[in-house]
């Protein structure tokens, strides 16, 4: 791929995380990337093109990096692709260097209410990984791991919710403690008796 294409994509990811998509000018990401502003529209027509691609490299890469190997490896038990699953995410959180939150509920917050391609975009992908933790929950059920009362869609919703507001709790406090403590509750009500 074009090498300046990749350092506009490379630092709009990384001022969109940091500041969100609108506090982020065109002129802050070619001050970043190094490209001229010209070369950035023979790249991208606007930057909301940049920001749903940038959107799409973050959901393929979360998708291929934690949800197929933690949710969708099925030579772990359920209950351990759950665990594996919040471990991942409060590794990444953990080892950031200054709390950001998480790129998909930052955006859904900041554009949802604005930008009917990124809601539309985000709203798919959250469905999506929805699904997936629902899949592991009804497995988990079948197999005894967990708690089989309650539906295992609500219990998805529940898991996911939580996640985006206690990343969000983790952006706040600067500490994994929302993460970690919350994610230890939930494991522990799923448990079969």
């Amino acid at each position: 791929m074009n090498k300046s294409k990749e350092k506009i994509l490379a630092s709009a990811k990384e001022l969109f995380h940091e500041y969100g998509f609108q506090q982020t000018s065109v002129d802050e990401i070619l001050k970043k990337s190094g490209v001229t502003k010209s070369n950035f529209y023979y790249h991208f027509k606007s930057k909301e093109e940049l920001g749903l691609i940038i959107l799409q490299r973050f959901i393929t890469l979360y998708e291929s990096d934690v949800l197929t190997k933690t949710l969708g490896n099925k030579s772990l038990s359920p209950s351990a692709r759950l665990l594996e699953f919040y471990n991942s995410v409060k590794t990444f959180h953990r080892d950031l260097e200054n709390p950001r939150g998480c790129p998909f509920g930052n955006l859904a917050i900041e554009m949802s209410g604005s930008n009917e391609n990124f809601r539309e975009r985000l709203s798919a992908f959250f469905n999506s990984w929805e699904k997936s933790i629902e899949e592991c929950i009804y497995e988990g059920m079948s197999a005894g791991d967990f708690r089989s009362d309650l539906p295992p869609g609500v219990i998805a919703q529940l898991i996911l919710s939580h996640l985006e507001g206690a990343i969000m709790m983790v952006k706040t406090h600067r500490s994994i403690e929302p993460l970690s403590s919350g994610s230890e509750t939930i494991l522990r009500l799923l448990k079969a008796a």
